[in-house]
């Protein structure tokens, strides 16, 4: 974790957390998490960047709001922090892990001048881009989630997880739009297939494509040395180093 208390931001509904110095990276945390997932790379990208952390809508220390809960209107989220906290009108870096790299990738799409970069870490496009046994595993819980009281928890809990099982819907058409340098990365094995992992990176022109050996979909948290020097190099360079025999697929 960083040695520097970060500036608290609020945005809307939204917890976001700002510290460093440089151009700007967001982070954009994964289904049912919040900031703190970063923690381990906020060190290494403050050596370089000013580095903004959100709290998606309903998670952490953000506020659900009204209306629905859907990944586009997080990347909406996210253009409302990338423009509540730009410094001249600057673009920013974005780094998404899993409905985070979804929330990315939508935002790219719908607000392209607000991206200069793009690291996509576990992300999918359509539900079947996870393995059948990780939808199989979803439906479960939300049958579960059905038969339970609905208490507020559980309807938070229910709301996250059909987001899960009925987004994120981003038509693979879009993807060819984005026109900023892009590292698609996993870990393998990953909870998303490595040939739909591979279909976003093919699709997104002069994407790059690094997936890494034992790093499962928590690659970031499981293998930061191996995860975070990629990403901060591949931020400041517009390339991701090859580590050796780590990476079995580019």
């Amino acid at each position: 974790m960083s040695d520097t208390c970060p500036a608290v931001v609020r945005v809307g509904d939204l917890h976001v957390e700002v510290s460093g110095a440089g151009s700007t990276v967001l982070l954009i945390h994964g289904n049912s998490g919040d900031l703190h997932y970063f923690d381990d790379i906020v060190p290494v990208l403050e050596r370089h960047f000013r580095v903004v952390r959100m709290d998606c809508r309903g998670q952490g220390r953000s506020a659900r709001g009204d209306g629905p809960l859907t990944i586009r209107r997080m990347a909406d989220d996210a253009a409302d922090v990338i423009r509540a906290t730009q410094q001249d009108g600057e673009p920013f870096g974005v780094v998404g892990f899993s409905d985070g790299a979804n929330v990315a990738m939508s935002l790219a799409i719908h607000h392209p001048d607000a991206v200069s970069a793009l690291v996509l870490n576990a992300g999918n496009i359509r539900r079947s881009g996870m393995h059948r046994i990780v939808r199989a595993h979803l439906w479960l819980v939300h049958a579960l989630q059905r038969m339970r009281r609905p208490t507020p928890l559980v309807r938070q809990r229910h709301e996250l997880n059909r987001l899960m099982l009925d987004q994120p819907g981003i038509p693979r058409a879009a993807l060819a739009r984005i026109a900023v340098p892009t590292l698609v990365l996993a870990g393998a094995p990953d909870l998303i297939r490595r040939a739909h992992t591979r279909m976003i990176a093919r699709t997104i022109p002069g994407a790059q494509l690094r997936i890494v050996r034992g790093g499962t979909h928590f690659l970031m948290r499981l293998m930061p040395d191996v995860a975070n020097p990629m990403i901060d190099a591949f931020l400041r360079t517009g390339i991701a180093p090859l580590d050796g025999p780590l990476v079995v697929d580019r």
